[in-house]
Order: structure tokens, then sequence, then C-alpha cells
């Protein structure tokens, strides 16, 4: 009886390790082929496209688009060198007119009591390159306070009609000129107006 109970001992502790290998190589697989799936979900799905010109494209393909930077980058430099030529001979550019901005004035209006107030941004359309880098240089201080002087003269309802913006527009424009010179300044925009 004692041997009965070795032989089935004996014969019990190798199945336990087998079952144990076996479990474990079950176990391992089963998290490998979760791994590789997971890398591929993330690879498809979730990973950054690669940017053009990365190690991972072919040589001959990679050589293609590095030459055609290259020729962008060239004709951008000619571009670069015809509008400075331009711009130096006198020549005007109508689409790439010099376009200079004051952004987020915030004043009280001429209303009663004075509880009302404007954010206005304005840009200005400079008649040549010369005189927006002059308005940088000189002239910023001096027009902002001319905009704001202008905006404490008006009321809400002169800034909410549409009259009284292209009033408002052309009196700034008006005054801009007075203070760079006549014809520096060919047009101002409202690109941003709330009244409160």
């Amino acid at each position: 009886m004692a041997k009965k109970v070795e032989e089935e001992s004996a014969e019990g502790a190798p199945k336990k390790k087998k079952s144990k290998l076996l479990l474990i190589i079950i176990l391992v697989v089963i998290l490998a082929a979760l791994g590789g799936g997971g890398y591929f979900a993330y690879l498809k799905f979730f990973a950054p496209p690669p940017a053009e010109g990365t190690e991972e494209q072919a040589p001959a393909d990679g050589e293609k688009k590095a030459e055609k930077k290259d020729e962008k980058k060239k004709e951008e430099k000619k571009e670069e060198k015809k509008e400075e030529k331009k711009e130096e001979g006198g020549k005007k550019d109508e689409k790439n007119k010099p376009v200079t901005s004051i952004a987020n004035i915030v004043t009280n209006l001429a209303d009663p009591g004075g509880k009302r107030y404007v954010r206005l941004s304005v840009e200005f359309d400079f008649a040549d390159a010369h005189a927006a880098s002059e308005f940088a240089e000189k002239y910023q201080a001096r027009v902002k306070d001319a905009v704001l002087t202008l905006l404490w003269s008006k009321t809400s309802e002169d800034l909410s009609s549409v009259d009284g913006m292209l009033a408002f527009r052309t009196e700034l424009q008006g005054r801009v000129n007075q203070i760079m010179g006549q014809g520096k300044v060919k047009q101002v925009f409202i690109t941003d107006r709330v009244i409160q």
C-alpha cells in the first residue's frame, strides 16, 4: 500500500510539473500575441506619420525628395530676390502690400457715465515697405495715441453702425496720414471690434 502511494505521488509530480510548464508556455504565447497586436495597433492608429525625408524611406526615394526640397528652396530664394528688387526699384506689388496692425486696443467710450468700452484691432495698409518700417520704428506710439483719442470722442452708437465704422476708418486714415505724411496709409481695416 505504501508502494502504491509512493507510485501515485511519483507519477503526480511529473504531471504537476508538466501542467505548470504548459501553463507558463501558454501565458508567454498569449502575452507575445497581445504585445504584437498592441504594437501593430499603435503603429496603425496612434503613431504619427513619418516625416518627409526620414530614414525609413528607401535611399532613392529620399534622394528624390531632397532634390525637390532643394529646388523649392532655390525657387523661394529667387522669388524673394525679385521682391526685394521690386521694392528697391520703386515698383509696387499690389498683392503684397505691407500691412501692420495694432491689436487689442481697449478704452472707454464717450457714453454718459463712462460705463461703455470698446476693444478694437486695427490694420494699416501702407503704400510701400519703407512706410511700414517707418511706422514700426517711429510712429507706432503716435498712431496708437491717435486711435485712442479718436475712440474717446465716439459713443457706442457711433461705433455700432456700419456708417459710423466707415466714418471712423476714414477719420483714422486721415489722422495717421497727417502724422506720417500724406499718402503713406492707403487703407485702414478694423479686424476686431467688441463694444460692452
